[in-house]
């Protein structure tokens, strides 16, 4: 004889509604099973039908110990042993029970043994709960810092003061120097104006389809496609004229060589700056961040080796 059985989820408030339908039906009572969980306790009711042996288990999730559940045994009174140990071990608020031991059927020393955790279950419990609440918090804060920076580009900012400063310097420099300082300005200012919107830059540009006339050229990328970040260019305005020559350069060259621009293509003072001089703009960030004396030694290498 073949036994099938299924689980069905049932919320409390229809439990006697169906168990008053399997009684109709001639179902057959088998057991109240009660589990002990997190969220409270989980009931089990399982019915048997006595023609085909079909077992269905009724299953009422998270009962709290202060919530009444109805007792079934005004229909089904086998149900009164089970409800009363589900009430003794397990501290469900059963009500109405038929047979109703008053919680002096099994009389046990430890108050609703069945829920009592010992304190190293308790710290593992609470731990495991810990890690999980940082793990989350960690990963908020991580999608916050993502949304922010996405939404909030770092946009090129120079002030009033420093560029009224960077003008007296460059005053004092000669026409070459200055054309290539202003020029590196110039392209940074221009690159944060046509900075996307941050909806345009998570959208994939189209490819651009050459018209059937259109001949390929291979002019080169602007040599400052990666140009000075503000806080080098406030240092630049504090060099002499050979060194604040030489640092462009550099900058210059190195943008170049990154755009693959011929070598040949290069005026004489950016081919002769070597491509390590400046390594990007974490080195304007961290002179920025040092004492005056350690960042003149600093500049002091870096001229040294430009001078190499």
């Amino acid at each position: 004889m073949a036994f099938a059985s299924e689980y069905i989820p049932l919320e409390l408030d229809q439990l006697r509604r169906e168990a008053a339908v399997l009684k109709a039906d001639g179902w057959r009572f088998i057991q109240t099973h009660a589990v002990n969980t997190d969220d409270g306790v989980d009931l089990y009711y399982s019915f048997m039908d006595m023609h085909d042996h079909h077992v269905v288990n009724y299953r009422v999730e998270g009962v709290k110990k202060d919530t009444p559940v109805p007792s079934i045994t005004d229909l089904f009174l086998a149900a009164f042993v089970f409800e009363n140990e589900a009430r003794e071990l397990f501290g469900v608020d059963m009500r109405d029970i038929a047979i109703d031991f008053h919680g002096a059927m099994y009389a046990p020393a430890q108050v609703e043994p069945m829920t009592f955790i010992t304190p190293e279950q308790k710290a593992a419990k609470e731990k495991a709960a810990k890690v999980a609440a940082a793990k989350a918090a960690k990963e908020k804060a991580t999608g916050e810092a993502s949304a922010e920076t996405t939404a909030s580009p770092r946009a090129f900012v120079l002030s009033d003061e420093k560029r009224a400063k960077l003008e007296e310097k460059l005053a004092t420099m000669s026409p070459d120097k200055v054309a290539k300082v202003r020029a590196a300005l110039a392209a940074r200012e221009a690159a944060a104006t046509a900075a996307p919107s941050p909806e345009a830059a998570s959208a994939k540009p189209a490819a651009k389809e050459p018209a059937k006339d259109e001949k390929p050229t291979d002019a080169p990328v602007s040599l400052a496609e990666k140009p000075v970040d503000a806080v080098l260019e406030e240092k630049i305005a504090g060099l002499d004229d050979a060194k604040a020559a030489k640092v462009c350069a550099a900058i210059a060259a190195k943008a170049a060589r990154d755009a693959g621009v011929p070598a040949d293509s290069l005026s004489a003072d950016m081919a002769a700056a070597p491509a390590d001089q400046i390594a990007d703009e974490q080195l304007a960030e961290l002179l920025g961040n040092m004492d005056d004396a350690k960042a003149a030694k600093v500049r002091a290498a870096l001229s040294r080796k430009g001078g190499n």
